[in-house]
């Protein structure tokens, strides 16, 4: 085999930098010289990170799935357990597989996205112990994301609205972050406190 034949070597997982600690990257299935379609990027996230974060690295790295969930708060695990479902999207569309300690075996346990039970305002990872605690700590989620830069067809009227375009139209991802955002803001201050206070 000549030299200038020989494949290119694999390209190295970029692990989370100072600004964004708690997330690794491996888009080496979209290296553009593969010749095989791209398959996705994977990116494996610690539960402990801020939500926000998370959406915002996927807003700006141009990885759609989670535009849609940047009014929801907490971290990562919180998202998972509860499994939000926003303006058509849900983080469970992006979930390859969830790593967790199941506190009642005492032991690591891994499960792959059909294990999860993945639903509308929960997952398998609310159960509880008698003590009240969760049974599994989410230590980190696996995510595949498709790349692009513009979201998914608008699926809900208020979104819409609040973008000033038409459902089924499709925008930036930061756009529809930034609205977002801006409206849970502005929601805020009306939202009453826990038990009156």
């Amino acid at each position: 085999m000549r030299t200038h034949d020989l494949p290119d070597p694999p390209r190295p997982v970029r692990v989370g930098s100072p600004e964004l600690p708690g997330i690794t990257v491996d888009d080496s299935a979209c290296d553009p010289n593969d010749l095989s379609p791209c398959g996705a990027v994977a990116v494996t996230v610690t539960g402990d990170v801020d939500w926000q974060t998370l959406v915002t690295a996927a807003v700006t790295q141009g990885w759609p799935g989670l535009e849609t969930l940047a009014g929801v708060t907490g971290d990562v695990a919180d998202v998972v357990r509860v499994n939000p479902s926003e303006h058509g999207q849900t983080l469970s569309d992006v979930v390859a597989a969830v790593r967790t300690w199941d506190r009642h075996h005492d032991a690591q346990r891994t499960f792959a996205w059909s294990d999860c039970d993945f639903r509308s305002g929960g997952s398998r990872f609310v159960e509880t112990l008698p003590d009240g605690s969760y049974r599994y700590q989410v230590l980190d989620v696996s995510l595949l994301f498709k790349q692009g830069e513009l979201s998914a067809p608008i699926a809900t009227a208020h979104l819409a609205t609040l973008l000033g375009t038409t459902r089924g139209a499709r925008v930036p991802l930061v756009e529809v972050r930034d609205a977002l955002v801006a409206g849970a803001a502005e929601e805020a201050p009306r939202r009453p406190l826990c038990n009156g206070v």
